[in-house]
């Protein structure tokens, strides 16, 4: 990721001035400074973020059988009110399944994910502020095995072959989600939500000041962008098997 990375380039440019490399001490070191302030402007941020955030258009009302709402992260802690059971990204998810699922009275809301090291599964999580939200427990499917986007596309691709579906997701997340289910042979509906960029004004001084949500935003993207490079890396190895 971008932060580790320029803070291991620093360490390593001062260990070269340390030993008397100074002029690729000095190097490495502004390079990583450089690097750093790039990462954490809206502009390079928006330039990064844009086509994947961007690379589907939103839900539009289309008729769908299912609304497929995939993991995030929650924690169970009995101090917090169920509202606060799911992360925010979690959370604006199901808010979008939610919505969809409420222009489509006959779907049924698909919930995934597995707990890591909570009680109960971010399935399970969602179902229960989904269910506190008014929808009935007989409309909701829950896989709470998938540990990744993968496995949730398996999953759903045997559960609802055939099927019109919706796909919810963080719209950073999307072309990678969208890939990995079309693997498996589905052609889901995109419906992007999340999003984490917009375009900036480059003539607002503040949108060229480093800010975190601009770092957090470059270092999303680049995990999706591995993500996918990694996701059809594993789809040709094992065509190739």
């Amino acid at each position: 990721m971008p932060l580790p990375a320029f803070f291991l380039l620093i360490l390593v440019g001062l260990a070269l001035l340390y030993f008397g490399r100074r002029k690729l001490g000095r190097l490495l070191c502004t390079a990583a400074l450089v690097g750093l302030y790039l990462c954490s402007i809206s502009p390079v941020a928006y330039l990064l973020a844009k086509p994947l955030e961007y690379a589907f258009p939103p839900y539009e009302g289309q008729p769908v059988d299912a609304v497929v709402v995939l993991g995030g992260y929650h924690r169970s802690d009995p101090r917090v009110p169920i509202t606060s059971l799911l992360s925010a990204t979690s959370m604006v998810r199901l808010s979008e399944g939610l919505r969809i699922l409420e222009a489509n009275p006959d779907a049924r809301l698909c919930l995934s994910g597995y707990g890591g090291r909570d009680e109960i599964s971010n399935a399970e999580a969602m179902s229960r502020v989904a269910i506190q939200m008014g929808v009935a427990e007989d409309r909701i499917i829950r896989r709470e095995l998938p540990q990744d986007t993968r496995g949730e596309a398996q999953a759903w691709s045997q559960a609802l072959a055939g099927q019109r579906m919706a796909l919810v997701t963080s719209a950073m997340h999307l072309p990678r989600a969208m890939w990995l289910f079309r693997e498996f042979g589905m052609s889901p509906l995109a419906a992007p939500t999340n999003f984490q960029s917009g375009p900036p004004d480059l003539l607002l001084w503040k949108n060229w000041i480093p800010s975190a949500k601009s770092l957090y935003t470059i270092t999303a993207a680049w995990h999706e962008y591995l993500g996918l490079a990694w996701a059809r890396l594993q789809s040709k190895n094992t065509k190739g098997v």
